[in-house]
């Protein structure tokens, strides 16, 4: 039989050895190993997990931050006499309203010139290739110009380029009908987060201590109201300059005047630099037209970003994100890096955010130490 410890006398060596295995996953470095090797496994499966829901959550997160810029509209419907019910319907209303028209009016005119537009590149390399100021440009370069300008006209002339850009015709087609299909549902998910927003928000703060609940709920409000405010205004301020950019190069006689428009909306919501980078996109084509249009449409459009920037931008956003410019450029690159055109969007509020949370929360905390 095996021996007993009495009380109070330790087991002897040779009692200690006989527990077997149990002994081995009781304690010691095999049970820290495999608990680390679980731990290890568990954060393997829910990155993945993540990545393969990545699209998702991203339309989720974009219905979301909708949500939040219109919301604005609907506390000031509120301010003027609507009822909360009345105001969400209004705001609903407009909002499909307004993607049905766009939709409309700007489908069909982009898919015609887009198609246009790539007929057209080949021809428009060897128009600029024989234009008078080119030609000057190249003499004084020592010819330096014609290889690049030749090419250009091989690769753009070349199918398989375009093949391998829009990845086949039927990952062209699949992209877009996984686009619509994901429009779509950012947008009845946007009706659903404005209908029931306050429901959603009540929900959140129901789950913080009530000790802390007043303060939370303080801070989430001043978060929310900020980034609803930034949203709308850069929306505001995007669907200008497109309106803007059309104008100009129409007026400018300069072709697919409405594709570019169409393509400085979204360019245009980045902080800071979208608008100097519609700017450089816009010369550079109106290139194909002359280079007096080209200078003209730069002269107009630099004035026109100032504007935006000096006039605009403090007047429509104000005060709403208060952040150093140096942050949201590195907010801009590391949200553009990790996801794209969304995450160039919401690194402002995102950073304004996380300094709010600092400035409210760490800080006082640390100096109550």
């Amino acid at each position: 039989m095996a021996a007993r410890a009495q009380p109070g006398r330790p087991l002897a060596p040779e009692d200690s050895g006989r527990s077997g295995p149990i002994s081995v996953f009781s304690g010691g470095p095999f049970r820290f190993g495999f608990v680390a090797t679980l731990g290890v496994l568990l954060a393997l499966l829910l990155g993945a997990a993540i990545v393969s829901l990545s699209t998702a959550l991203t339309l989720i997160f974009v219905a979301f931050f909708i949500c939040l810029g219109l919301y604005p509209t609907v506390q000031l419907l509120e301010s003027r006499g609507f009822s909360r019910s009345g105001a969400v319907l209004a705001v609903l209303a407009a909002f499909v309203l307004i993607v049905a028209l766009l939709g409309w009016l700007i489908i069909p005119i982009v898919v015609t010139q887009s198609s246009e537009l790539v007929k057209y590149l080949p021809s428009g390399v060897d128009q600029i290739a024989d234009q008078t100021w080119f030609q000057s440009v190249d003499d004084a370069l020592g010819g330096a110009l014609t290889p690049g300008v030749e090419w250009l006209e091989r690769t753009v002339a070349d199918p398989n380029v375009w093949l391998v850009i829009g990845g086949g015709a039927l990952r062209v087609g699949a992209g877009f009908l996984n686009g619509v299909a994901g429009t779509i549902f950012v947008i009845v998910l946007t009706l659903y987060f404005v209908a029931g927003l306050e429901g959603i928000k009540q929900a959140g703060y129901a789950l913080v201590p009530a000790s802390k609940r007043a303060s939370f709920i303080d801070l989430s409000e001043t978060i929310t109201a900020s980034v609803g405010k930034y949203l709308g205004g850069m929306v505001i301020l995007a669907a200008m300059n497109s309106l803007v950019t059309f104008i100009l190069l129409t007026a400018c006689g300069v072709r697919f005047a409405p594709v570019l428009a169409v393509l400085a909306f979204p360019i245009t919501l980045i902080p800071l630099i979208g608008s100097v980078i519609n700017l450089a996109i816009i010369t550079v084509v109106s290139l194909f037209t002359s280079p007096t249009t080209a200078l003209i449409v730069f002269l107009v459009m630099l004035v026109y970003v100032q504007v935006e920037a000096y006039v605009l931008t403090p007047r429509i956003v104000g005060k709403a994100i208060n952040i150093p410019g140096s942050l949201v450029l590195i907010g801009a690159l590391i949200g553009g890096t990790l996801l794209g055109l969304l995450g160039a969007l919401i690194a402002c509020p995102t950073t304004a955010s996380v300094l709010l949370i600092l400035k409210k929360v760490v800080v006082p905390a640390q100096n109550s130490r």
